[in-house]
């Protein structure tokens, strides 16, 4: 990434603001009293206005739409996250990088930095990882191929867990949870909205809790999985960086050091919303003590009706950096260029 800087002086903050007001998506909250208080610079301050009067910015590197189990659109996903006021976004869908086009239309509109990212699903030994791909090349076509061949497994595995579902009392067809997709990527979240819909359980968590989870009657393997180290090395050649997910929901905590030393991934997503006070500063030491790089995000799929689920995280700006100066120095595609947000 080259840092850029503004190469004009403006004389008001009128007309610092003037690119974002033209912009469809602020046309779009225009009349929203959280856009007003934006504008007036009492609420969400546009990325390029930060840079410029030293404010920190506000950034989630983990988030998904609907072209895997999020249920905002690409699109939709950029808007939300400049209603909350997110300078910087990475779209990590499941195994898919479908949506980044998309996603970097919406926030070049929307004054955001887009991250193109993914979310490879796979495994460690006996242990199922998922590996974040931060600044990857989106038509990179290796990785285009792998994802080509992961939905295609995706798609036999729900067929089976359909199967498998109706066998123990709960009659599902693969229809009715393909109609719950409309992206590339189709996973367990998807059956549990067509459950919910048949009025079989409340809400996605019970439709995990009493039939999907490991070890439940409709749970069906995902078999064909990568490993760390492949699927690190395909994502380093397609210039990302690569970040263990949510380590916490790890089973074998004792050996998330080895297991970052010996597959080459070179950070750790320190910042989860799942993740407590403690949890993050032991993950924190163990990225220092490696010599790693930390990411952070809000692994965004839905709003809740209790108002949790916003966009956004805690990950200072100077890990950030630290991230983008890496992904700089291998060559990477690190950002779409969405916006003029870079300050290097």
């Amino acid at each position: 990434v080259t840092a850029t800087t503004l190469s004009f002086r403006p004389r008001s903050i009128g007309s610092l603001l003037a690119p974002v007001r033209r912009g469809t998506c602020a046309a779009k909250v225009r009349h929203s009293s959280r856009s007003r208080r934006a504008r007036q610079g009492l609420g969400i301050v546009p990325g390029f206005l930060a840079a410029r009067f030293r404010l920190p910015l506000k950034i989630d590197l983990h988030c998904h739409s609907t072209e895997s189990d999020g249920t905002l659109s690409p699109a939709a996903l950029m808007r939300a996250a400049a209603d909350d006021g997110v300078h910087v976004v990475a779209l990590t869908d499941h195994d898919t990088l479908s949506g980044i086009g998309r996603a970097r239309i919406a926030a070049r509109e929307c004054g955001i930095e887009l991250v193109p990212g993914v979310e490879v699903s796979c495994r460690h030994g006996s242990e199922s990882v998922h590996l974040l791909g931060l600044f990857v090349d989106p038509e990179d076509r290796v990785l285009r191929r792998l994802f080509a061949r992961a939905a295609r497994l995706r798609r036999r595995r729900i067929r089976e867990t359909c199967e498998r579902l109706t066998e123990c009392g709960v009659p599902l067809h693969f229809a009715e949870v393909t109609s719950r997709s409309s992206g590339k990527s189709l996973g367990r979240p998807h059956v549990a909205d067509a459950l919910v819909a048949k009025g079989a359980v409340r809400d996605r968590q019970e439709a995990f809790d009493r039939y999907l989870g490991d070890g439940k009657p409709g749970h069906v393997e995902y078999g064909a999985k990568i490993t760390v180290t492949q699927a690190a090395k395909l994502i380093h050649d397609a210039g990302g960086i690569t970040s263990v997910a949510h380590p916490k929901f790890l089973r074998d905590q004792a050996g998330v050091s080895r297991m970052l030393r010996r597959t080459g991934v070179k950070a750790i997503e320190a910042y989860h919303p799942e993740h407590s006070a403690a949890e993050r500063a032991r993950y924190l030491e163990l990225a220092d003590s490696l010599g790693l790089l930390v990411t952070g995000g809000s692994d965004f799929h839905l709003r809740l009706a209790n108002g949790r689920g916003g966009l956004g995280s805690a990950l200072p700006e100077r890990r950030y950096r630290e991230l983008v100066s890496a992904a700089s120095g291998g060559g990477s595609a690190t950002s779409t260029a969405s916006s003029s947000i870079r300050t290097g």
